[in-house]
């Protein structure tokens, strides 16, 4: 980020703080309540040091109650005294943010001064590797050109050797020179104009092809040309040989073998036709992407702890809800404290009904909301209707929110949460109770920002 310009990345972070909506179907005392809690988390990431993260949720804070909370329906049956307060938190908050404005730009403003500087670094040194890698492409051009220049000249070379050392051949035997031209150093050759030259008489030849005359007493004989010392040429079929022109010729060179490139390549099949290969065009790919939602720490004794104070419950097919509190330290949810708030559980469903007495000991212990807990009694690990539209108020307001789940029947306890997809359908409806919604793409998932300490206990409070 140190490449963008101080301006830019405040208003990005600014950008950040405004991205969320306001849901009128949940009510407005929660938003007042998130309020808090983003008070809370932009402190701590404040004395953490994390400025830019408490910036955006001091921003948030302000959008939220400055502008976007008046849109919903029920803002006007906020008490005034609430608005008041709130008013005053702004007031305080503004003034905080313009100081950490301050600070973050003048922060923004040095880191972009020494990316410069390292950016010209940069620079520097990539066009001087370029420039070494041209010079080395060149100095490997020129070698390359002598290399080829140095072949040529042994060629040649080995050429007017072998063309000295015909011609030596040829003045051993006799022989006068080939018709030869560029090569070697040719000797002058004039032809004989003796008595003994046949004269050339048109008159003598017709235009059908034959075969020459045994009479050959008007031409000099092999020995007196060659000499009695060189052996007579091999006797030669002078019939002209039949070809069968259909038939394509047979290449002259042998192509190199596979071992002789060192190339490995596998046996040919004995099949003439290569088999297609099968894909199974029904599976999925696995795709695994970060989450991007902070840790949610929950102690190892949690489970236990909620299952013993429901037992009473579950042995009567009742079920029984909790609601998990914590606090953040080093970008991290810490789940501390489990609260059974007073409520009223059937055999499917639980309602809490003292949902204030749970806000009054999160301000006494100066912990924030980070989900809730519920066994199943008769059921498995899932999220019903009903379910998803409690998670879902609480998902909006903290994404890393969980809904822990606890199978009584199969003992199995398992750590949900919405999908991106569970959220956009369930927060787009307005039914009530039980009711059908879609099986795909999946609206809950397991939960993989989860982590268990176990060298932490859970603190336990029975409201009811």
């Amino acid at each position: 980020m140190a490449e963008r310009e101080p301006g830019t990345r405040l208003r990005l972070l600014g950008d950040a703080a405004a991205e969320f909506k306001i849901d009128c179907n949940i009510p407005i005392r929660r938003y007042f309540r998130s309020g808090q809690e983003m008070i809370k988390m932009a402190e701590v990431y404040h004395n953490e040091g994390s400025l830019e993260a408490a910036y955006i949720l001091y921003m948030k804070y302000m959008t939220l109650f400055v502008e976007k909370l008046k849109a919903h329906r029920d803002f006007s049956q906020v008490l005034p005294a609430e608005k008041k307060r709130v008013k005053g938190v702004v007031k305080d908050v503004m003034g905080k943010t313009e100081v950490l404005k301050l600070t973050l730009k003048s922060r923004f403003e040095e880191e972009h001064k020494v990316w410069l500087k390292e950016e010209q670094v940069r620079r520097w040194e990539e066009q001087r590797e370029q420039a070494r890698r041209d010079e080395e492409m060149k100095e490997a051009e020129r070698r390359k050109m002598e290399e080829v220049a140095s072949i040529e000249r042994d060629r040649q070379v080995a050429l007017w050797h072998q063309a000295q050392l015909d011609k030596e051949d040829r003045e051993s035997r006799g022989v006068g020179p080939p018709a030869l031209s560029g090569v070697g150093e040719i000797q002058d050759y004039t032809p004989s104009r003796g008595a003994d030259r046949v004269v050339y008489d048109p008159n003598k030849y017709s235009d059908t092809a034959s075969a020459p005359s045994q009479a050959n007493e008007g031409l000099p004989s092999y020995d007196s040309v060659v000499g009695p010392s060189v052996s007579p040429p091999p006797s030669y079929d002078r019939t002209a040989p039949s070809y069968d022109r259909t038939a394509k010729p047979a290449p002259n060179i042998t192509a190199p073998s596979i071992s002789a490139l060192s190339i490995s390549a596998p046996t040919p099949s004995t099949s003439t036709s290569a088999p297609t290969p099968a894909f199974d065009r029904s599976a999925k790919p696995i795709i695994s992407a970060p989450t991007g939602l902070r840790t949610v720490m929950v102690p190892g004794d949690l489970s236990e702890a909620f299952l013993a104070v429901a037992k009473s419950n579950s042995d009567r097919g009742v079920e029984t809800l909790g609601t998990l509190g914590g606090h953040l330290a080093n970008n991290k949810f810490i789940v501390s404290h489990l609260l059974i708030p007073r409520q009223e559980g059937k055999s499917d469903s639980c309602t809490m009904e003292g949902l204030e007495d749970v806000w009054d000991v999160h301000d006494k212990e100066n912990i924030i909301f980070l989900g809730w807990v519920h066994t199943h009694p008769a059921y498995s690990v899932f999220l019903s209707s009903v379910d998803m539209h409690n998670q879902y108020e609480w998902q909006h307001m903290l994404p890393e929110a969980l809904a822990i789940v606890c199978s009584i029947k199969d003992g199995v306890v398992g750590n949900l949460r919405l999908t991106p997809a569970g959220m956009s359908e369930v927060g787009g409806c307005s039914l009530t109770n039980f009711h059908p919604h879609s099986k795909e793409p999946p609206l809950w998932e397991e939960a993989s920002h989860v982590e268990v300490d176990w060298s932490q206990k859970v603190v336990l409070k029975d409201l009811r």
